[in-house]
């Protein structure tokens, strides 16, 4: 799973826990679910599976598949 928080790290870092890949950091929130998706689809295609969850900003979390459609 690859989780994107709503709130940056730091000022002007946003970062994705991307599990045994670590924390990545990106200069905006967009990069950071670029690299996500990205890597989810990666992971698909090798086999396993693989989630991205995005906080919003009422705190609420929602999940994606590797093409970035919402998982119910």
């Amino acid at each position: 799973m690859y989780k994107l928080f709503y709130a940056p790290m730091f000022p002007g870092v946003w970062s994705v826990d991307a599990g045994q890949y670590g924390c990545p950091q990106f200069k905006n929130r967009v990069d950071a679910l670029r690299f996500a998706i990205r890597a989810a689809l990666t992971s698909v295609q090798d086999g396993q599976s693989a989630l991205v969850a995005v906080e919003g900003i009422d705190g609420h979390w929602r999940m994606f598949d590797h093409a970035a459609r919402g998982v119910v």
